[in-house]
C-alpha cells in the first residue's frame, strides 16, 4: 500500500539532489555544499590520535563517575572520600 503523501523528511533541490535537513540546507555530498581542502595521511593519522586519546580520557572519567557513584550507593560519603585519598595518594607515590 503506498503512503498518502512522500516522506517529508527529505526535501530534494531544483538540481534534483537530496537536501539535507540542516539549517543551512545545503545539499548533501554536491557541488553546493562546502569546501576543504585535502589533508595529508600525516595530518589525518595525527588528527586521529588526537581524538582517540581525547575519547579515552573523557570515558574514563565517565567511568570513574560511574564507579564512584556505585561506591556511594552502599559506602558512607566518608568513607568513599577515604578510600579515593588514599589511592590518590598511592598514585602519586608511582613516580
Amino acid at each position: 500500500m503506498k503512503p498518502d503523501r512522500p516522506d517529508s523528511r527529505f526535501t530534494f533541490s531544483q538540481y534534483g539532489n537530496i537536501r539535507s535537513s540542516s539549517p543551512l540546507g545545503q545539499d548533501i555530498g554536491m557541488e553546493n555544499g562546502p569546501v576543504h581542502r585535502k589533508r595529508s595521511a600525516k595530518d589525518i593519522e595525527q588528527m586521529a590520535e588526537r581524538e582517540a586519546a581525547a575519547f579515552l580520557r573523557r570515558a574514563s572519567i565517565t567511568y570513574l563517575e560511574c564507579c564512584v557513584s556505585l561506591m556511594m550507593t552502599h559506602l558512607e560519603r566518608e568513607e568513599v572520600a577515604t578510600i579515593l585519598e588514599k589511592e590518590a595518594d598511592m598514585l602519586r607515590s608511582l613516580d
